[in-house]
């Protein structure tokens, strides 16, 4: 059986990926070959066998996992599975790898939450190994779309439209259907910024700090994301505060930073959220650390794995709440494979020793990979 990931172009945000998002959906594309499968009946019992079969409208859909996206990781993980005569799956094996550690794994995870329609011999449901061939691919720009976009953009640009001269900018920053184009980019975020365009005030920042069509400038880059968080963008409040901490190339003001965190998060900014979450627990005040929780929650429910990896090591620790391992495991495998790198390290302990998961050598060996941590050798 071929499970191709079927994904959707979406818009990224710049900072994390170039021009397009991608999720996988496992119930796009399936094919069953009974030839796959590891276990074959017996030769009198052949005419009488069927094999296990996916349900598709039961699996769940994982997003391809981030840090693979931004590296542009892509490839076909082959897999073993045991299908119970419940129709679960007992039990999975990796048969030939995608190269790639954190896509063997999603894969795995996606799979393995699907049911089956278990394998049957003379009628009865019977455990039995199959094969499925799991397949990740990155979706590319429909070049009439990109030309669309940029005609029109292009055009509201020379008429001085600020929106579609920071548009504009995106498309020549993100190479979107066009040679990018960096500094170019930051002159038509200038002609935006110029006009009062807050968007642009957000993107030259962004552009100072990190180098991109120009050199770093830090200082002038917390000017320009200033302007942003004085005109109410959370993400422009939670860089400030990000600067703010220190080792960004500007004074730190570690008061001034948990404010423009707090500003954030009560906008709703998820990686906020988490900042200043982590921030009130540090009080170990009650009520503090109450309310430290709850934005850690909330940052969770928004996807964000800082967050995740927070609440994790809480719920590790018995931090503010109960000490509860499963939890924990849970949150970090998630973060895991949104690759936040202190999760895969996390998570890798925890399956090599048991905890809050059943031991697992193998998958300890995998998270280590993915987080690049060398593999303990016996002494």
């Amino acid at each position: 059986m071929t499970i191709s990931a079927a994904f959707s172009p979406s818009r990224l945000p710049r900072r994390l990926a170039a021009t397009i998002a991608v999720l996988a959906s496992v119930c796009a594309h399936a094919q069953q070959d009974a030839g796959q499968a590891i276990a074959s009946p017996a030769p009198a019992q052949r005419a009488k066998a069927t094999m296990a079969v996916v349900d598709f409208s039961t699996c769940a859909k994982p997003d391809y996992p981030l840090a693979s996206l931004r590296a542009g990781q892509v490839g076909a993980v082959v897999l073993a599975f045991l299908i119970g005569s419940d129709g679960t799956v007992k039990d999975a094996k990796l048969v030939a790898s995608s190269g790639f550690p954190l896509l063997d794994m999603a894969a795995q995870d996606g799979v393995r939450r699907c049911r089956f329609k278990p394998s049957r011999v003379d009628g009865k449901a019977v455990e039995a190994w199959m094969k499925m061939q799991y397949v990740w691919s990155l979706g590319g720009l429909d070049p009439a779309q990109s030309a669309a976009a940029l005609t029109t953009a292009r055009a509201g640009a020379e008429r001085g439209d600020p929106a579609s001269q920071h548009h504009l900018g995106l498309i020549y920053m993100e190479g979107a259907g066009v040679a990018r184009k960096p500094a170019e980019a930051v002159a038509w975020w200038h002609k935006s910024a110029q006009q009062g365009y807050v968007p642009a005030y957000l993107s030259l920042g962004m552009a100072s700090q990190t180098g991109d069509g120009a050199e770093p400038d830090p200082a002038q880059a917390l000017i320009w994301l200033r302007k942003a968080a004085e005109h109410g963008l959370p993400e422009a409040q939670h860089m400030v505060g990000y600067m703010l901490m220190g080792d960004a190339g500007v004074p730190a003001d570690k008061e001034a930073a948990r404010e423009s965190f707090r500003k954030a998060a009560a906008r709703g900014w998820a990686p906020a959220q988490a900042r200043y979450g982590i921030m009130l627990l540090e009080d170990n005040v009650p009520e503090s650390m109450e309310q430290g929780l709850a934005l850690l929650r909330k940052a969770v429910a928004q996807g964000d794995n800082a967050g995740r990896f927070s609440l994790a090591r809480c719920y590790e620790t018995g931090h503010g709440v109960p000490l509860d391992l499963a939890k924990a495991a849970a949150l970090y495998e998630t973060a895991a494979f949104g690759g936040n790198k202190p999760a895969q390290q996390a998570i890798a302990m925890m399956y090599e020793r048991g905890e809050g998961v059943v031991a697992d050598a193998v998958k300890a060996d995998q998270w280590r990979k993915a987080a690049e941590i060398p593999i303990p050798r016996p002494r």
